[in-house]
């Protein structure tokens, strides 16, 4: 319980960190700055809870606002970036990023050393790797985007989108699945220019100018006055506040992972960029050559012996699936002797050997169509169960006979219970040691039924 309370009281700091910042109207924003090369800052204010303090220690988890701001903060559907900063007297580790409604960037950071106060100097040292992969993912993004509208046509729409370092997930509108003919013509387009090596232009206009160049604007960003434009060439154009690559070479190669649906007409794409493509093509390649080597050939001769192997399977499979018939079918004769008349009606109560319910339905059609009228009760042991199926011809339901209380009898004998249609039923028990008095009770109802 108090581990349990311990983590309440930790997720609580975090939320609160993300949504309270204190007042930050005695700040002057013109002299603060968003610069991603910085790599020096003044703490402008420290706080904690939604109140401003001077002074944070070891193991606290606050707000920071930089002068200098260098961490691109979460929205439009990216994750932030995080990262280190050294004071004199301590370090911090800054696990997000947030932007106000104004536009200023608060961080949230966790004291991993000391002592942090308002107006220190810090070293700023933004996780290079995790920023890097985040503006390849954002700007597949893009790319993936307008390669759905060339080859799905203009309807296609943004409905949510997610951009983490290690992969990316867009959401769009959609009337049907996308095939794999699609998907691989959308991957061959994003890959054709990431391959052009085409430089990725940003620029800030007016809202007015960028609707006139054709910018898209993306699902869940609000726009001001003024607005930045993301271009790659021709290609893509969009309104964007994210991070970016300088040029789409930077991307390295494009997956596609997934096609999925999320709702009514809303169909989501996953894929990876950069590293986690190629650790996904290496870990492809491996399996490759692992499943070469289980068919004892090279890579390339993997599909024709598979193949092979998946017809000679399938071969066998009706071949045992005949050895199974033919086996219950050779019981027929024992199983036609048990047959005994109650009451001017002809009953077969008998174990049959079958390996599955759908055979022993099988069999006790068969049974039937030998006996021309009657009832038929096949009990067969299944492991530590026993399965039971009975059938009543037509005529003889007439008779007041109804399979589902042939078999309910049956089942009740063996610790378990059933029912069914007055021509067909079908039952379990869990005492396969008494599935001879089962086969005797449900030939006791076909008595008690007729007398």
């Amino acid at each position: 319980m108090k581990e349990q309370q311990e983590r309440a009281r930790a997720a609580h700091t975090k939320v609160s960190a993300k949504v309270a910042t204190p007042d930050t109207t005695k700040l002057d924003q013109s002299k603060l700055v968003n610069d991603e090369t910085a790599v020096k800052a003044t703490i402008a204010m420290l706080g904690k809870e939604g109140v401003e303090i001077s002074e944070a220690r070891d193991g606290q988890e606050v707000t920071i606002i930089l002068d200098d701001n260098p961490f691109h903060a979460e929205g439009g559907g990216q994750l932030s970036d995080t990262g280190v900063l050294c004071a004199a007297e301590g370090k911090a580790q800054v696990t997000d990023a947030q932007a106000l409604p104004n536009g200023l960037v608060y961080l949230i950071a966790e004291i991993t050393e000391g002592v942090l106060r308002t107006d220190d100097a810090v070293d700023i040292a933004v996780d290079k790797q995790r920023h890097m992969n985040l503006a390849r993912n954002h700007t597949a993004t893009h790319l993936l985007q307008a390669a759905l509208r060339k080859v799905l046509g203009n309807h296609v729409n943004q409905a949510g989108s997610l951009v983490t370092p290690d992969h990316l997930r867009f959401d769009f509108t959609h009337f049907s699945p996308v095939t794999q003919d699609e998907l691989d013509k959308i991957e061959a387009l994003v890959n054709e220019e990431i391959l052009k090596a085409v430089p990725v232009t940003i620029e800030e206009m007016a809202l007015d100018a960028a609707k006139e160049k054709g910018a898209m604007a993306l699902f869940g960003e609000k726009y001001g006055d003024i607005v930045r434009v993301v271009s790659v060439d021709d290609f893509s154009c969009e309104l964007c506040g994210g991070s970016h690559v300088a040029n789409t070479s930077v991307i390295g190669t494009f997956r596609i992972t997934s096609e999925t649906g999320t709702g009514s007409g809303v169909r989501r794409i996953e894929a990876v960029t950069g590293p986690a493509a190629l650790k996904l093509a290496k870990d492809e390649s491996q399996e490759l050559q692992q499943l070469a080597g289980l068919l004892k050939g090279k890579v390339s001769d993997a599909p024709a012996k598979l193949e092979a192997l998946l017809a000679q399977l399938k071969d066998t499979e009706k071949e045992l699936a005949q050895l199974k018939k033919d086996a219950a079918l050779s019981d027929m004769d024992s199983i036609l002797a048990a047959k005994e008349d109650i009451g001017g009606v002809p009953v077969v109560a008998a174990v049959a050997q079958a390996d599955s319910m759908d055979n022993l339905r099988d069999l006790a059609d068969t049974v039937l169509d030998k006996l021309g009228s009657g009832v038929v009760l096949l009990g067969m042991t299944n492991g530590d169960k026993v399965n039971f199926v009975c059938k009543v011809a037509k005529s003889d339901t007439k008779k007041g006979l109804h399979a589902g209380k042939i078999i309910k009898a049956a089942a009740q004998a063996a610790g378990g219970n059933g029912g069914g249609r007055p021509d067909m039923a079908q039952a379990g028990g869990k005492e396969p040691e008494k599935l001879g008095d089962a086969l005797k009770a449900g030939a006791a109802a076909v008595r008690d039924m007729l007398a």
